[in-house]
């Protein structure tokens, strides 16, 4: 995921601190957890609350005075140091928010600069990516999802559940799930467009996230079979899986059990109308 080349100060900064063989993903895992052992003593969930966390930490946060432009940004101010999140975000989003500004501090050159979370140059992708994974362990502690996902391959409506207990949306709790599923397992984040006037309105893949066990690989734009169990999804507003399906991945057909899942509007800031959960059979 990243080299001693990278282009990143920060994340130089941070593989200067990494053990033999570590990734920056892997560094930036391990400092969250770090993070989370030294607060469990006074830290309780699920849900578990980033603002407590942020507290435990000497960190204070607040809403925005002002409009800051994107969602969080954290800076010190004196000797402390502010966490702040823009008005108007639901709970789910405002919680990963903060999680994600409280993952900067991870860095060793965090304060050099003020943070935002905005969208932001490809060259500073794989950074934000970083903070995102370390917001992941923060909002779902490492021994309690794992406990709770049990074998991993859930069933859509649990999946609901899932990101319903740990106060969470449904893109965050799918990509956590996916990340810790011992088998091979992806979500796509789908949308509905009509490509051209007159064309039929189809379903198509926005982005998607594999863990490092599944092969197959998804493209920007790549139409999803009609026949998919998504569309029901999506058009009956309702959860739809436990579903095999084949899909055409990397040039050949693939039988995935597929569990479909429509996002809330508040999710849906990033144009997504769907999240497609596929686990290798």
């Amino acid at each position: 995921m990243s080299s001693p080349e990278s282009p990143h100060p920060s994340i130089g900064a941070l593989l200067a601190e990494a053990l033999p063989g570590e990734t920056a993903s892997d560094v930036v895992r391990r400092k969250a957890r770090a993070v989370v052992a030294r607060a469990r003593a006074l830290w309780t969930g699920p849900p578990f609350c980033p603002v407590a966390l942020a507290d435990i930490e000497g960190i204070i946060v607040q809403e925005a005075p002002c409009d800051i432009r994107s969602d969080g940004r954290i800076f010190s101010k004196g000797n402390r140091v502010y966490i702040q999140y823009a008005a108007g975000q639901c709970n789910e989003r405002k919680r990963f928010t903060v999680c994600h500004e409280l993952a900067h501090t991870l860095f060793p050159d965090c304060f050099k600069r003020e943070r935002r979370r905005s969208a932001v140059e490809k060259a500073e992708w794989e950074f934000e990516n970083l903070c995102n994974v370390a917001a992941s362990e923060f909002l779902f502690p490492l021994e309690e999802f794992t406990i709770d996902m049990g074998s991993g391959v859930l069933p859509a409506a649990e999946i609901q559940n899932l990101a319903a207990r740990y106060a969470a949306s449904i893109d965050a709790t799918s990509r956590r799930l996916v990340s810790l599923c011992p088998k091979a397992a992806c979500v796509v984040f789908a949308h509905y467009r009509q490509p051209k006037p007159g064309t039929v309105v189809s379903l198509f893949v926005h982005y998607a996230v594999p863990n490092a066990r599944f092969l197959g690989k998804f493209f920007k734009g790549m139409k999803i079979n009609s026949k998919s169990a998504a569309n029901r999804a999506y058009n009956d507003q309702k959860p739809v899986g436990a579903l095999t399906e084949s899909w055409m991945v990397g040039g050949k057909w693939t039988r995935y059990r597929v569990e479909a899942i429509p996002l809330p509007k508040f999710e849906s800031k990033d144009t997504s109308d769907l999240a497609i959960v596929l686990y290798s059979k």
